[in-house]
């Protein structure tokens, strides 16, 4: 899961303050293929149902004019993005994750205008929300976190019941309240949490126990900032000025 959100967001460098500035629109998104399931019209995201859905939502996205799209992929899997993007006639289906946002919406985005590829920028880290397992004050973060996922059910299972579009959804999932409650479980409210420990604690080096709920948000923080390097590396190297972002929100 990441803290990005469908928003857009400008940068311009001291060196060149008169150029046109870089737009990005960050689209958060439900990981499909993880929910995917043909036995029922509502799920089956290689259905005409939700097909159709997911080309209506490109439509919308092409408004923005991307000229690049970044998808929730590692880099070092470009070679593997190219090879599958470059194909006539891809059949999604054939994919272990076919039905993921990177294909159903990244791919169809890129190839709606014309683009060369889609971009994997992704950093991947084993780490989950219920990392953190112990400590003084864990009750204030797990009262957080069960309202994010009470949240996160609340919206994922009209939509999984067939009761919303896609565009509809991840409208909803979008915003502000909800993107903000996102950071704060992930980057706020774990700061509360000291002496304690995390679930397998083994596998991570060097963990100041004193100050776990802190080691938690460093984690989370070192996946997000690598990530923002990929972003910003590639966006320099193709010189794009309208990028769209794919990535999870829940």
């Amino acid at each position: 899961m990441s803290i990005f959100c469908l928003s857009y967001s400008q940068t311009k460098t001291k060196s060149a303050p008169k150029e046109e500035a870089t737009q990005i629109l960050i689209l958060g998104t439900l990981h499909f293929n993880q929910f995917h399931n043909v036995e029922s019209e509502a799920t089956n995201f290689a259905g005409i149902r939700r097909q159709k859905e997911f080309q209506k939502l490109v439509n919308q996205l092409n408004e923005f004019e991307p000229d690049a799209v970044f998808i929730e992929r590692k880099p070092s899997e470009q070679s593997i993005i190219d090879s599958l993007y470059t194909l006539e006639n891809l059949d999604y289906t054939q994919l272990s994750d076919g039905m993921s946002e990177a294909y159903q919406i990244g791919f169809r985005l890129a190839k709606a205008n014309a683009l060369k590829t889609a971009h994997g920028v992704d950093f991947y880290e084993s780490i989950s929300q219920n990392l953190l397992e112990t400590g003084e004050n864990i009750q204030i973060f797990q009262d957080s976190l069960r309202a994010f996922q009470k949240k996160g059910r609340s919206l994922t299972t009209a939509f999984l019941k067939g009761e919303k579009s896609i565009s509809a959804f991840l409208f909803e999932l979008n915003q502000k309240e909800n993107v903000d409650m996102s950071h704060r479980l992930l980057f706020n409210t774990p700061a509360y949490v000291t002496h304690g420990t995390f679930k397998n604690q083994e596998r991570f080096n060097a963990v100041d126990s004193a100050y776990i709920g802190a080691e938690y948000i460093s984690l989370f923080s070192d996946r997000n900032l690598k990530i923002y390097s990929n972003i910003l590396r590639k966006q320099r190297e193709l010189g794009t000025k309208r990028t769209v972002l794919i990535t999870g929100q829940v």
